[in-house]
């Protein structure tokens, strides 16, 4: 958890010592995300998202990763001067690229072939995001994980591998809209208004 410096009120008591208000946002934060995956598992939202994930018989193959391929993704990166946990920022990377491909290629291989992801890129540095309402109250905030560049890359050449896949072997249900082209919030509040007609249809002709 990156040090804050602002303001929390905690029940009657005012919280301004950045380490304190650090580690109430990681207790606030941990607890909130251990009782949403509570709150789905009793749902059973898992089992039935489970059921409509289809069985693929077929294996994926994971190409080998080549410098030019990093290099383009790295040129694709935001010239942001925002840094994972290593304060490595992405401006860096894209102005060091060339330099560095050789040795970054090797360990994106050597990480797709043993299924390894690297330790150190598995840390992340957590900022809390306000939304909106009372700055002083810590149910106004989200947490914000931004990893390292170079976990950053590893993921997407992994992404531009798996959903190819995915796609053509046609795994991914339906229900899912978010990260998907062509799908978005939209896509499913429209499959959500058309669920809930046929069901009101399907009780009005009950009622017939």
């Amino acid at each position: 958890m990156a040090v804050c410096f602002f303001t929390l009120y905690i029940g009657n008591n005012i919280i301004s010592n950045p380490t304190e208000v650090t580690e109430k946002l990681n207790m606030y934060f941990t607890n909130t995300m251990a009782e949403l995956v509570e709150q789905n598992i009793n749902k059973g939202s898992y089992n039935n998202l489970c059921q409509e994930i289809k069985h693929c018989p077929n294996s994926i193959f994971i190409s080998p990763v080549t410098e030019e391929e990093v290099v383009s993704l790295a040129k694709n990166l935001k010239n942001k001067l925002t840094a994972g946990y290593d304060d490595i920022p992405k401006s860096l990377v894209k102005q060091c690229i060339q330099l560095i491909k050789g040795p970054l290629t090797h360990t994106y291989n050597v990480s797709l072939r043993s299924g390894v992801f690297p330790d150190e890129w598995q840390a992340a540095k957590v900022k809390p995001w306000y939304k909106k309402g009372d700055r002083y109250d810590i149910r106004n905030y989200r947490p914000i994980s931004i990893i390292s560049v170079f976990a950053k890359l590893l993921e997407r050449l992994m992404f531009n591998r798996l959903i190819p896949f995915l796609y053509k072997n046609k795994i991914l249900t339906e229900a899912q809209n978010d990260f998907r082209k062509a799908k978005c919030i939209e896509t499913a509040v429209q499959s959500f208004i058309e669920i809930s007609q046929e069901a009101l249809e399907s009780t009005q002709l009950e009622f017939l």
